[in-house]
């Protein structure tokens, strides 16, 4: 695996509409459109890595163009891959570190950018710690409210940076509000966000928690 490079380096984009990758986490991705095909097949044959940006509001109009997009994003190594009879792909991308774009090139045929590695702060270990354990009791909490509750043996083991970013990730909430919490540069920053959140649906559940049990038998 070729090392992240320190200055400037040129990235092949991915945009989307609707989904924020972040740090440290994992990504399934399906692949179908040529110039993406293309893309990976390039990809695969040179560095692995593709960048994965959240295309601004008002994309529907020029998708098939360059339409504007965020200029922070996250930098994803293809860490599995399926190339599917139909010339489709079907990719596992890890998570690597984010990156800010500072200029584009003119596609042919995807869109490629300028880009420099923006690592976040890194918090000091005991600060790390106590907020990862805040998390992992919200998430929790979380998890038990949810219909089909499962365990996730990853609590037990992820660090602050991989459990925030997973469930930063996993939150219901607008692509917008997720890409301003990937351009957080500071992890406590980050995590302090998505512990209020955790706690605002959990908020919003036991308040809810009474009507439930009146309309759903199940729940009595």
């Amino acid at each position: 695996m070729q090392p992240i490079p320190d200055g400037e380096f040129t990235l092949r984009l991915f945009p989307l509409p609707n989904l924020v990758f972040f740090p440290a986490t994992r990504l399934p991705l399906h692949v179908f459109e040529p110039r993406y095909r293309q893309l990976v097949s390039e990809a695969l044959a040179t560095d692995e890595r593709i960048g994965m940006v959240l295309l601004k509001e008002g994309w529907e109009g020029d998708y098939y163009g360059n339409p504007p997009i965020h200029p922070v994003g996250t930098l994803g190594r293809i860490e599995q891959s399926v190339r599917l009879e139909d010339g489709r792909y079907n990719l596992l991308l890890g998570a690597e570190v984010r990156f800010r774009i500072v200029g584009e090139n003119e596609p042919a045929p995807y869109r490629t950018a300028r880009a420099i590695a923006h690592p976040e702060t890194t918090p000091p270990a005991v600060e790390a710690w106590g907020r990862r354990e805040w998390l992992v009791e919200l998430a929790r909490r979380y998890l038990e409210m949810l219909p089909g509750r499962m365990d996730v043996p990853e609590l037990e083991t992820a660090g602050l940076e991989a459990l925030t970013n997973a469930l930063a990730m996993s939150l219901n909430v607008p692509a917008a509000e997720k890409q301003g919490l990937l351009e957080l540069d500071d992890l406590l920053v980050r995590s302090d966000r998505v512990a209020s959140l955790l706690e605002e649906r959990l908020e919003q559940a036991e308040f809810l928690g009474p009507f439930r049990r009146e309309t759903d038998p199940n729940l009595n």
